[in-house]
């Protein structure tokens, strides 16, 4: 089994070829960037709230990412990209919604926790 590899042009570099995990969603579209800012990102899972006076409220959305040659904050293994969504006034009759939609938000967290570990061989960075 061969690598994968992706060629990409940078600012600072000209084309660049990497190496490319399996993982990574793909580059296509991307616009030049420099070299420290390449990042391999997974394909984005999400958790929502389905509510009646909202109706679906996004609470987060996550994925796998990666800057292999990031300089200052340098990321040696593969990390979880968390963004929280979720700011609404609810009536209390949608809490018990809002709350499986929390449950919905855990699953996703530590299913996305578990793979950036397996991927990272299993043990602590």
């Amino acid at each position: 089994m061969s690598a994968r590899t992706v060629t990409l042009q940078t600012i600072d570099g000209g084309l660049v070829t990497i190496p490319e995990p399996g993982w990574c969603r793909g580059h296509e579209g991307e616009p030049p960037l420099y070299r420290s800012d390449i990042t391999h990102n997974s394909v984005t899972v999400d958790a929502a709230a389905q509510t009646d006076r909202h109706g679906r409220v996004p609470l987060l959305q996550a994925h796998i990412s990666h800057a292999p040659y990031l300089e200052l904050h340098s990321e040696p293994y593969p990390v979880v990209s968390v963004q929280l969504d979720c700011v609404e006034d609810f009536i209390a009759e949608d809490i018990p919604q809002l709350l499986e939609g929390l449950r919905s938000a855990e699953r996703v967290l530590t299913f996305v926790a578990a793979e950036a570990i397996r991927l990272r061989g299993g043990g602590r960075p």
